[in-house]
């Protein structure tokens, strides 16, 4: 049978065409995605960074012996036993516009960097540039003038003064490098070798700097292969459907169903290898596009590649072949059940739309998406704002509702076309009678669609509405009428001092908890505000202990750590702030979960030496005195509402930008699908247009016809991803309403109607086009 099958492939190309290019833009797809998804693994940059070329490096002393990063501080009494090390600071600067980080020249040589025009800093108002350019040399930015640039480094973006400036701006000294070994029982981490990469600021060597790159492309490449095996099995089934006839044949002249079974997967075999070998091949060529798009988009570094790398192309070949069997053998059980007498049958009015594993796929995945959303809800809702977390969630609802689309095919087409059956012309008749009669025909084309605006309308929902519950969470625990970002300590003095204002300093940072034994219980992230902001400005929820009255070392935890370190209200634990320092604190209430990670306050009494991030203000902007006091700071007010939009602009602008590459490629994919279906349909209606002719039909009617069939195929497809997305975005909503009291869902209309527009465009196009080639070819039709 397998020779019956090339022999098959060879005289019927065309017959397959359709099914070919499905598989190898499918193909392509994955692959694109895979090589990008290799590239983020590993480590692009191994070894040591920041102290590459120092011998010893000595650090701040962490719990269970762990070396602290800045800005954790070395004791005096640590610097003063060794004398002629040289002292490396590493702080927070902002000049003009950018962001970096400040060191002192003398410890640049130690990260590699060499000069590369002009000169050293030699006076208190002199810096160099990391990564800058030769005629920057000269400029004055704020009240330091550039006397020289070196080469870039990929971990951060430096400047460095002179000693005694790095000093007056960061006094504490972060780490020691010396050449000598260090005196014993100090009290400080001491580093050599691959140690040294515990102080980089990506200990991971580029591999953290990859996370937005790597979560991206996981998301596209899962997506990627749902979308190429619902498109590739509808395609193969409606393939099989439109050889029914020929099959029955095969049996009539003596096959055996399993003969035709194998002959099929033969079929698939072929074309499954021919179609992965087509877009391994082509894949590597699309990936220099993709490469420059996520780093303009800030999804990647700039020193990000994509490699041409084999494995991920034999993993993409092997999902290919596998693709394209798998949509062959959805229709085995179809192909067994042909009789022979069927080869007599003329009439194309199908009996039955679902195969026995077409309903198998469709119910595991809509029972899937119903059991996965209500465990969610149960168990772990927070997981409903995480994009990354849920999308399995919709991508299910879209599955089931894309292979279940028969079923549901003849009731939507039914209400859509009732005003048809009013009409007295033949034309609309014809429209419905052929969609209602060809389900199968009419389901391989609205399964891309359903994919299409359903994988649109429900991921972006789901993203956007946890977008929105996040910030809606965030409004109901901070109470502020106004916000200042940007402050430094000096700034937070003066408004302090401004008469009847309420301030609230917000510091986030990173702690670790531990005991009095100097053993790690966790490491978490956590805002340090004044205790009198609890329970006032700040009002989580709380499930144990209280906000009131907290006491000078607070610690509020949320449940999730409570649990996994066994921790309670009453407790105390050692805390290590970033600065170094060790403080006791005590567990005053367990707060709810919050849903963008660790939801933790500590008290801003134990946290001098951090500047805050955020001021939260309790009286409107327009007074005055506020104002005077942030004059000449550089510091930015705004009122809460507006920065609360702010973040939610912010949060649209990132969710956008995934769906670009996330959603684009599988709608891409889609549509092509789309228009690749139709081709085959309508190539296949040649002598049912030929009689039309005969009737009297002229071409221009039948295109016409043709064409209001694939528009009402556009509205029962569009109908079914809305259905979808309703699934979709009321399971996520029983998820998010357990997190925050009346939360938003967001539908992206717009995205939506965009989609749904782009869809009719290519199915009207294409079915005009192919129903005019195939009339034009068919026998007796007349022209207009």
């Amino acid at each position: 049978m397998l020779r019956l099958a090339v022999d098959t492939l060879r005289h019927r190309l065309t017959s397959f065409v359709g099914a070919f290019l499905a598989l190898a833009l499918g193909t392509t797809m994955i692959g694109l995605m895979t090589l990008a998804l290799a590239a983020t693994f590993g480590s692009p940059h191994s070894g040591p960074q920041r102290f590459r070329d120092a011998r010893t490096v000595i650090a701040p002393l962490g719990f269970d012996g762990q070396p602290m990063k800045a800005p954790a501080v070395l004791p005096e009494d640590v610097i003063a036993q060794l004398p002629g090390a040289t002292a490396d600071r590493s702080f927070p600067v902002r000049l003009g516009a950018t962001q970096a980080t400040g060191h002192p020249w003398s410890s640049a040589a130690f990260a590699g960097y060499r000069l590369t025009a002009g000169r050293a800093p030699g006076s208190a108002d002199e810096i160099v540039v990391g990564g800058g350019k030769a005629e920057q040399i000269g400029r004055h930015v704020d009240a330091y003038r550039v006397v020289g640039v070196t080469d870039a480094r990929w971990f951060e973006d430096a400047v460095f003064f002179t000693g005694a400036e790095a000093q007056h701006l960061s006094p504490g000294v972060n780490a020691l490098i010396t050449d000598h070994a260090p005196p014993s029982g100090l009290k400080a981490v001491v580093l050599t070798g691959d140690d040294r990469t515990q102080l980089d600021p990506d200990p991971t060597g580029g591999t953290q700097a990859l996370a937005n790159a790597q979560a991206m492309a996981g998301s596209t490449t899962g997506l990627a292969v749902c979308v190429a095996v619902f498109v590739v099995i509808a395609t193969f089934a409606f393939a099989t459907e439109q050889r029914r006839r020929e099959l029955a044949l095969l049996r009539l002249v003596g096959a055996a169903p399993r003969q035709v079974r194998r002959m099929v997967l033969g079929e698939a075999l072929l074309i499954g290898v021919a179609a992965a070998v087509a877009g391994c091949a082509l894949a590597p060529f699309a990936t220099g596009a993709l490469r420059a798009w996520m780093v303009d988009h800030h999804v990647a570094p700039g020193w990000f590649t994509i490699p041409l790398n084999p494995l991920p192309l034999l993993v993409t070949f092997a999902i290919g072949v596998t693709a394209a069997l798998v949509g062959a053998a959805a229709t085995l059980v179809r192909v067994s059940l042909i009789r022979p007498i069927e080869v007599l049958r003329e009439s194309a009015v199908e009996r039955r739309g679902m195969t026995p594993v077409r309903w198998l796929l469709g119910a595991a995945m809509l029972v899937g998406a119903v059991t996965a959303g209500v465990v969610i809800a149960r168990t772990e809702p927070y997981l409903a704002a995480s994009a990354r977390k849920y999308e399995a969630v919709p991508v299910l609802y879209v599955g089931a509702v894309a292979l279940l689309a028969p079923v549901l095919l003849r009731p939507v087409t039914a209400l859509l076309t009732a005003p048809l059956r009013r009409s007295a012309k033949a034309g609309p008749m014809l429209v419905r009678e052929n969609i209602l009669t060809s389900r199968r025909r009419t389901a391989a084309t609205v399964a891309p669609i359903v994919v299409a605006v359903g994988l649109v309308g429900t991921l972006l929902t789901m993203q956007k509405s946890g977008d929105a519950a996040s910030l809606a969470r965030q409004r109901q625990e901070v109470h502020a009428a106004a916000v200042v970002t940007g402050a430094d300590a000096a700034t937070v003095e003066r408004l302090e001092a401004v008469p009847g204002l309420r301030v609230t300093p917000a510091t986030p940072m990173n702690i670790r908890l531990g005991t009095a034994q100097d053993e790690q219980i966790d490491s978490l992230g956590a805002t340090a505000v004044p205790a009198a902001a609890l329970g006032t400005t700040v009002t989580p929820p709380v499930v144990s202990g209280s906000l009131a009255s907290p006491p000078p070392n607070f610690l509020v935890i949320d449940e999730k750590a409570a649990a996994e370190d066994g921790l309670k209200v009453g407790d105390e634990v050692v805390t290590l702030l970033p600065t170094g320092a060790r403080v006791r604190t005590v567990v005053t209430a367990v707060i709810a979960r919050g849903l963008n990670g660790d939801d933790a306050y500590v008290s801003a009494s134990l946290a001098g030496g951090l500047s805050p991030s955020l001021v939260y203000l309790d009286s409107a902007v327009e007074r005055k005195e506020t104002a005077q006091a942030l004059a000449g700071s550089g510091a930015q007010l705004s009122t809460y509402d507006a920065y609360l939009d702010a973040r939610r602009a912010h949060a649209a602008e990132q969710t956008d930008t995934a769906a670009v590459v996330i959603l684009g490629i599988a709608l891409a994919y889609a549509l092509i699908a789309v228009a690749n279906t139709l081709v085959m349909a309508l190539a296949g209606r040649r002598r049912e247009f030929a009689l039309l002719g005969l009737a009297g039909a002229v071409r221009g009617q039948i295109i016409r016809m043709a064409a209001a069939e694939s528009a009402v195929a556009v509205v029962v497809g569009t109908v079914l991803a809305v259905v979808a997305t309703g699934l979709a975005a009321a399971t996520q909503h029983a998820s998010l309403s357990r997190l925050v009291t009346d939360a938003p869902t967001v539908v992206p209309w717009a995205q939506l109607t965009a989609t749904v527009a782009l869809c009719a465009l290519v199915t009207l196009v294409t079915a005009s086009g192919a129903a005019g080639r195939a009339a034009r070819q068919g026998a007796a039709v007349p022209q207009d």
